[in-house]
């Protein structure tokens, strides 16, 4: 079965400030960065870089949690950190690397190998980095909680 979904996000930029999204079903701005972060930054202001990182590792999760519920594989806990490598020069300036190190807490000690077989399965149900041509590399960490 197919389906179709659409998102919008809205920007709004003024002279001098940074911008802020918004979108019409959240109640929460979020402000951003009128400037990429390959510029020293002295803001405590998210970028889009940092949001583009965020993305892809949200994404990466609901893959996980996703396809644990439909494996049966029961867990406590999620954590993730990811990390980005950019090439910068004159003439551009691009992504290269990402590195996602996600740690779960399983409950059953059973079904760690299924565990870390399903890490590199969530690779191909990430909506996000399904549409990205960037190498991906994934160290997952198991605990039995």
């Amino acid at each position: 079965m197919e389906t179709s979904q659409e998102y919008q996000v809205d920007l709004s930029w003024q002279e001098n400030q940074n911008a802020r999204i918004t979108s019409v079903i959240f109640s929460h701005a979020i402000e951003v960065a009128s400037h990429s972060c390959l510029k020293n930054l002295h803001d405590d202001v998210w970028s889009a870089e940092h949001l583009f990182i965020a993305s892809i590792e949200s994404s990466y999760m609901n893959a996980f949690c996703r396809t644990a519920k439909n494996k049966g594989i029961k867990f406590k806990s999620f954590n993730c950190t990811a990390r980005a490598s950019v090439l910068i020069s004159d003439e551009f300036s691009e992504i290269t690397d990402i590195v996602i190190r996600p740690k779960v807490a399983i409950l059953e000690s059973n079904q760690i190998n299924k565990t870390l077989k399903l890490f590199f399965l969530c690779k191909d149900h990430c909506l996000v980095l399904n549409a990205l041509k960037v190498r991906l590399h994934i160290f997952p960490s198991v605990s039995v909680a």
